[in-house]
């Protein structure tokens, strides 16, 4: 099993999720302090990082310390709902920068519900957005549902709109 370490890029979001496990702080890590947990990530052998948050491309130092942690020889991932991936040339920097993965949290196919469950009116779309801009860049891109009562019976529709799109 490969070894990854995860940084926490900042506390806060562009969403509101009900079901969030992470308290909304306006703390976040400044460069210096990601690159020595970089630095310890590379001297202990990890195979990469995964930059999480709240949301990770809300911190203005995230291209860059995706640079370093590439330069380092460590694997890059980032979990994120994909609202700024929409903008192409916002996601073209992180892969200009060296992000390898993405995992793209989406909770249904549904437009109202995804709204109901991001309290961002729009997050359907913005990940639409994220989605085809990604199939057009070689970051390799996974899904994260969060499985709950609201969109559990969909779960199967949510699939195949994923396939289909």
């Amino acid at each position: 099993m490969a070894n990854i370490g995860y940084i926490q890029m900042v506390r806060h979001c562009n969403q509101n999720c009900g079901f969030c496990s992470n308290p909304e702080t306006p703390w976040f890590h400044g460069e210096p302090e990601v690159r020595a947990i970089i630095d310890d990530f590379a001297r202990r052998d990890y195979f990469g990082v995964i930059f999480t948050g709240g949301e990770p491309t809300l911190t203005p130092i995230l291209a860059a310390t995706i640079a370093y942690a590439r330069a380092k020889g460590l694997h890059t991932r980032m979990i994120s709902n994909g609202q700024k991936l929409a903008d192409a040339d916002y996601l073209r920097s992180l892969e200009e920068a060296g992000l390898q993965h993405v995992h793209i949290s989406v909770h249904s196919h549904i437009e109202a519900l995804e709204d109901f469950l991001t309290g961002a009116p729009g997050s359907l779309r913005w990940a639409k957005e994220a989605l085809t801009n990604l199939a057009t860049s070689a970051i390799r891109v996974d899904v994260n549902i969060v499985i709950n009562r609201y969109n559990v019976d969909q779960l199967h529709e949510t699939i195949a709109w994923f396939e289909t799109h």
